[in-house]
């Protein structure tokens, strides 16, 4: 298992894609979070949506663009797993390791390590931001940092679970522009809206189990974006999470994967 997992990392930090998602991350990250900031503030309904500049719950709201890392992390965690067929190296890698099962539950493990590596570009693109808003006379250092500080947990695990949810649907439907497409697609358009219609069943589909965990973010303070009151407790939106990783990898690990690849 250690010479699979190495072998995935490796793959991982060799091509330009894995690159350009961090930088990707980073650069959404920013721009969302100075978006988020420099919206109107004192007018009509914006007084009720945006906190005063500068206050703690303004940073809040700002490092909210750390949820941006999350979708990262499920492209990420696609390529990983449909690369093999995309590039046509699955033959190769299965001739070196017939258990594919191994090879599926590898790339889970490397998912993990890529989640956290994607966060921790949103997380310095989030602390450069913050630095230049104190600059800018914004509240003080150590209350920026506090506040990023308390986001971040929350926000790594579901942005490392998303990745592994990622792993899943790669795995049970191989192709990877269309594991993309249905991986962002439900998270943003089909759950928004049955989250809208059904927010008990809503809750538990990915996206919505993932701002569970979002314990830091001024989004699950104020209710910006809707009432937050359906959400499941922290623990059971990661169990969730875990359960579509696992049941979608051994899943496809069973059937998709155990195809003619040649």
């Amino acid at each position: 298992m250690i010479r699979l997992m190495k072998a995935e990392a490796l793959k991982l930090v060799t091509i330009r894609s894995t690159y350009a998602l961090l930088l990707m991350t980073a650069i959404g990250t920013a721009g969302i979070g100075v978006a988020v900031a420099l919206a109107p503030h004192n007018h009509g309904i914006q007084r009720l949506l945006f906190p005063p500049r500068g206050t703690p719950a303004w940073y809040d709201l700002v490092f909210s663009a750390l949820a941006l890392a999350e979708d990262f992390a499920l492209v990420l965690g696609v390529i990983i797993m449909t690369g093999e067929f995309r590039h046509k190296t699955a033959t190769p890698t299965f001739l070196a390791e017939p258990r594919r099962g191994r090879v599926v539950a590898a790339k889970l493990i490397v998912s993990l390590g890529a989640g956290v590596v994607v966060m921790a570009a949103a997380a310095f693109a989030a602390l450069v931001l913050g630095l230049c808003f104190v600059a800018a006379g914004y509240g003080g250092v150590g209350e920026m940092a506090g506040r990023l500080g308390q986001a971040l947990p929350g926000y790594l695990v579901a942005t490392v679970l998303f990745g592994t949810y990622g792993i899943g649907l790669g795995a049970i439907l191989k192709n990877q522009v269309l594991a993309l497409v249905v991986g962002l697609g439900l998270t943003a358009v089909v759950e928004p809206i049955i989250v809208a219609a059904w927010p008990t069943v809503g809750r538990w589909f990915p996206s919505e189990a993932a701002r569970s965990l979002e314990t830091g973010s001024s989004l699950s303070r104020s209710g910006f974006g809707g009432g937050l009151s359906h959400l499941l407790p922290s623990w059971e939106g990661a169990l969730v999470l875990i359960a579509y990783a696992l049941a979608l990898s051994i899943v496809g690990s069973m059937t998709t994967l155990r195809t003619d690849i040649t």
